[in-house]
């Protein structure tokens, strides 16, 4: 067991039950200017991540900038707003 102080702990939003994914987790705790690469082997839906990217900046009024790897090994989503 870790215990954790306030200023890691407000850090980290917590897996709920439903609809919230380890991607949309992740993108929730993006600061702006940060970047998160998402690789092949850790998405396996057949919808493609920007789905989940494009709700979380729906909802919570931000913008990514979101697209493929150059080496095509996955995704990239960079928060700019």
């Amino acid at each position: 067991m870790k215990k954790l102080s306030a200023e890691e702990a407000k850090n980290i939003i917590p897996l709920t039950s439903g609809r919230m994914t380890q991607l949309s987790a992740n993108l929730r705790q993006l600061q702006v200017g940060e970047a998160l690469i998402l690789e092949t082997k850790d998405w396996r839906t057949k919808d493609t991540p920007y789905r989940v990217a494009n709700l979380i900046a729906k909802r919570y009024g931000w913008r990514f900038e979101q697209g493929c790897m150059p080496d095509g090994s996955g995704w990239i989503f960079k928060r700019v707003g």
